[in-house]
């Protein structure tokens, strides 16, 4: 079970967000720009090796298209029964501000996680080819995004 229920979150400030009517959550996660716990470990660490190792690899680029349209920082990704939202993040309180990003169902070719220690490589590929990689925190259970997405097509 994930420590942090993006679902909960998002359903809780539906009317905030503008959610359309009878539009229905189906799971979340949050997510980091691809590198950030790479990043936090060096820092933590300390020195020039830390760093370097931390160095490799940080930041995956987004190929343009619709990729190039889903934004940088800490975010809440959703998928709903029609269209995945993106939204940014209080720091304060923990809790989505607004739809920063929003992708209808038949943009999204596919979700994939790879294994990590605190995070998750998430990949979003989008239908005109263009992709992007970001980091699903592991404590808001990005593998069940993934599991999601894959009966995604078959619900209504």
């Amino acid at each position: 079970m994930a420590l942090v229920n993006v679902k909960k979150k998002v359903e809780k400030a539906r009317s905030k967000l503008g959610l359309l009517p009878g539009e229905e959550v189906l799971g979340g996660c949050t997510t980091n720009p691809s590198g950030t716990m790479k990043r936090m470990l060096a820092r933590e660490l300390g020195g020039a090796i830390a760093s370097a190792v931390a160095g490799r690899g940080v930041g995956e680029p987004v190929d343009g298209g619709v990729a190039a349209q889903f934004p940088s920082g800490q975010c809440f990704v959703c998928l709903t029964d029609r269209r995945m939202i993106v939204t940014n993040v209080s720091a304060m309180t923990g809790s989505p501000k607004q739809i920063v990003a929003e992708f209808p169902k038949d943009q999204i070719l596919a979700i994939q996680a790879d294994k990590g220690l605190a995070a998750m490589p998430l990949n979003i590929a989008f239908t005109d080819g263009s992709a992007v990689q970001v980091e699903g925190a592991k404590m808001s259970n990005p593998g069940g995004l993934v599991e999601l997405f894959a009966s995604w097509g078959t619900s209504t």
